[in-house]
């Protein structure tokens, strides 16, 4: 690969912060309407749907549904997935929204520590970029530390959780056409999600409806799209470098909601958008300026 190739990656993976980033406007919104599980199956489903088209005009895909070993990964995946995403709405009942930030944050942290028990070699600039973003993290979430609440350590679970998600995903993307990864991933999702909610929120079909707009947004572009990114981007990014490049999703998120919602940064929030920038761009740093053009970058898990 070369510098251009990962350059296209990082800009990939950049892009897919972005689309999350904005999703927190419509999530805030479609959770005046519903709960937080029936979101999720929402959003799944119509993910599900949406990328089913385009996996058929890109591939022409056989066997979707065939109990296969790379169907078996990526249900694996999806249980992370809806484990993660379901700890974190929970949480976010219990704790505030700065709080969950941070927290959620934390899986740039989670991704070189666990990525050690798999030996994934993380270079210096990771470490030191991974720390800038974290201490980013920190000044945007204005925490007080003095505060735990029950919903802290849920919220931090689903960053272990996401953490885990992105590491397996670098390990078998290169394995499977992205389409088929992350359709499945969203079937399981969808299935867990909608068993759970009639047990524990009961259907609200006004509440759907209401909430249509936000559900559209979160499962075309923030799943389907989002996700599709991730793991075409993750083919020749390393996980630890694409733990530190989505932590860019809570700036964008902060802007969006300037933007939209009329919330204005303050000093410390915009010290921390500077914070996870660098941050990233330091991740960076020893690679741009060490790899000569046309030079195969190592991933983490021995796949060029």
């Amino acid at each position: 690969m070369s510098i251009k190739s990962d350059l296209r990656a990082d800009l990939l993976l950049l892009l897919t912060a972005f689309i999350w980033g904005l999703a927190f406007v419509y999530q805030r919104s479609g959770m005046d309407h519903i709960g937080p599980i029936t979101f999720t199956f929402g959003r799944f489903l119509i993910g599900a749907i949406a990328i089913l088209p385009l996996w058929y005009w890109m591939e022409k895909p056989q066997q979707i549904f065939a109990f296969n070993s790379i169907n078996k990964k990526a249900a694996l995946l999806g249980l992370i997935l809806t484990a993660g995403m379901l700890l974190q709405q929970w949480g976010m009942v219990y704790t505030t929204a700065g709080r969950a930030g941070f927290l959620t944050g934390v899986y740039i942290v989670f991704v070189p520590l666990i990525g050690l028990f798999f030996r994934n070699k993380t270079e210096w600039p990771t470490w030191l970029g991974m720390s800038l973003a974290l201490f980013g993290l920190y000044f945007m979430a204005q925490i007080d530390s003095n505060e735990i609440f029950i919903g802290d350590i849920l919220v931090l679970g689903s960053s272990l959780l996401f953490a885990l998600h992105i590491i397996f995903t670098g390990i078998i993307a290169n394995d499977t056409s992205p389409f088929r990864l992350i359709f499945v991933q969203f079937m399981v999702a969808a299935l867990i999600t909608g068993i759970l909610v009639p047990i524990f929120e009961g259907w609200n079909w006004q509440g759907i409806l209401d909430a249509g707009v936000a559900l559209l947004y979160v499962g075309v572009l923030s799943s389907a799209v989002g996700f599709t990114l991730q793991v075409v981007g993750q083919r020749t990014a390393p996980s630890s470098h694409t733990a530190i490049i989505l932590s860019f999703e809570a700036v964008f998120a902060a802007f969006c909601g300037w933007l939209i919602l009329g919330e204005y940064l303050t000093q410390p929030e915009l010290i921390g958008c500077a914070l996870i920038l660098a941050g990233g761009l330091i991740s960076q740093l020893k690679s741009l300026l060490n790899r000569a053009p046309g030079e195969p970058i190592q991933h983490p898990h021995g796949a060029n």
